[in-house]
């Protein structure tokens, strides 16, 4: 089962990265490999918790796959989770977190572990899934650096 875990000190509010990444209609303007994403609901628990189900297709070339997850944003415990709820994948976790280092600065956190339902679909997705993952990071914090319009560099 694939694990990517990675970290990176950005120049940005916690809250600002934790809206950004709770923005998923808009991954497809700069996720890599993201094509599209279909907001199923949204609703919010309580005064910090939103729940998103979303509908998202990834793809390479003429390569596409689409599955359903559930985000959690928890803005008191600063951290999103997303889990699967359909698709061809048999498992997805993936976590957010933001840690604040001081006012303007915070230490973003990505983990996933997916795998996918079958060798065959797993020998043909997974590097698209790897390629998206491993640049997600990267890919967020190009996008807080145009959205924000901070005098601040990505690192």
């Amino acid at each position: 089962m694939p694990n990517l875990q990675t970290s990176k000190l950005v120049p940005y509010t916690w809250s600002d990265l934790f809206n950004l990444v709770l923005d998923l209609k808009s991954y497809p303007e700069f996720v890599p490999h993201c094509r599209a994403v279909r907001l199923l609901s949204c609703k919010r628990e309580g005064p910090h918790t939103t729940i998103i189900v979303s509908r998202m297709t990834v793809g390479f070339l003429a390569f596409e796959v689409a599955y359903t997850n559930r985000a959690i944003g928890d803005a008191l415990k600063r951290s999103i989770t997303v889990e699967l709820i359909d698709g061809p994948l048999q498992y997805l976790h993936a976590v957010w977190s933001f840690e604040p280092r001081d006012e303007n600065h915070t230490r973003l956190h990505f983990s996933v572990n997916y795998e996918f339902s079958s060798l065959l679909l797993a020998a043909v997705a997974s590097r698209v899934f790897d390629a998206m993952f491993s640049q997600i990071l990267s890919a967020f914090e190009y996008r807080a650096a145009r959205t924000f319009s901070t005098t601040a560099q990505p690192a």
